[in-house]
């Protein structure tokens, strides 16, 4: 379910050259199985997602968590959903002892950058990706620390 609402949801929305769109369920079902992901729902109606794996911390130090592919169906956007699956996220994270989380966005989504900055996401240029696409320019790397490792 998760692999075809991430598509509906980024359809018309990125470029066609996204890795999104060489998902397959299997592919995305393998990232749960490491990580997570969160389904959002209203009326039992899904209408977003989000989802992590497990990653290295910066300088492959620490554990870690890359988010993946947050996204709120076109209807049901500018209402806050996307802020509510990154925090929920984030816990599942902190809850799996990460010490922080990383994420990329495309360079066709800048206003994004504000969003995640909102959310205590800052700036970081050495984010290495778990699915980098090479199709595209490299995408703008984020992180949050969560509590600082021992």
């Amino acid at each position: 379910m998760i692999e075809a609402l991430t598509r509906r949801i980024w359809t018309g929305r990125v470029s066609a050259e996204s890795t999104v769109f060489r998902e397959t369920p299997g592919s995305v079902a393998a990232q749960l199985a490491k990580g997570g992901g969160v389904i959002l729902e209203l009326d039992v109606e899904p209408v977003g997602s989000g989802r992590f794996v497990p990653v290295p911390g910066p300088g492959g130090r620490g554990n870690w968590i890359e988010i993946k592919r947050i996204g709120v169906l076109p209807g049901f956007q500018k209402r806050g959903f996307g802020a509510v699956i990154l925090r929920e996220l984030d816990a599942m994270g902190l809850a799996r002892r990460a010490g922080g989380a990383q994420l990329a966005i495309r360079t066709d989504q800048p206003r994004l950058i504000v969003f995640y900055e909102a959310l205590d996401y800052v700036g970081a240029d050495d984010v290495e990706l778990t699915t980098p696409n090479p199709l595209s320019p490299p995408p703008f790397g984020m992180r949050k620390i969560f509590r600082t490792d021992t």
